[in-house]
Parts: structure tokens; sequence; C-alpha cells
């Protein structure tokens, strides 16, 4: 027996906007051409690497430019189909 799944406009409003997130000048206090910090927290001992944020999304991601390489497993960590999820974001004073 088949079954149908129900999704309600909302939930189909929010799914859509998440695959294709439109490009946004500022958001929870971020903004295009910002220096941050993104912090790796799966495996210790805790890194931070410094870097600038190049877009702002509206999925609440941002496609960033680290200062240096990072090592791979923080980059696996914080990077999700070219963004950052900006929780692990931290501003850094001009």
């Amino acid at each position: 027996m088949l079954q149908k799944a129900i999704v309600s406009q909302e939930l189909a409003r929010r799914l859509a906007l998440s695959e294709n997130p439109s490009r946004i000048s500022e958001k929870w206090g971020f903004c295009e051409k910002q220096r941050v910090s993104a912090q790796a927290v799966a495996t210790l001992p805790i890194r931070q690497f410094e870097a600038t944020i190049l877009y702002l999304w509206s999925d609440g991601t941002a496609t960033v430019k680290f200062d240096f390489d990072i090592p791979f497993d923080a980059e696996r960590e914080l990077v999700k189909s070219g963004r950052v999820d900006l929780h692990y974001l931290t501003r850094l004073p001009s």
C-alpha cells in the first residue's frame, strides 16, 4: 500500500528556501566583508580559524574565505556545500 506524505504550504516554502537560499547583506549581526573567527569544536583541542565573510545567505550560512588553508577534518566539520553555518562564526573587532 502506498502512502502519501502531506506537506503544508509553510513547510514546502521553508524547504524551498533552504534548498535555494537567496543572498542577503546582513543577518544576526553578521555582514559581508566582515572579519570572523570560525571555531571547530568536534575534536580537541578546539581550534579557531580567522576568515572574511564574502557572502551571506538567507538560510543562516555564509561563504567565507579563510586566511590560511585549514586542516581537512576542520573543513569537513565547518564547510557544508561550500558554506559555513553562522553558528560556527564569531565576529572579530574591527
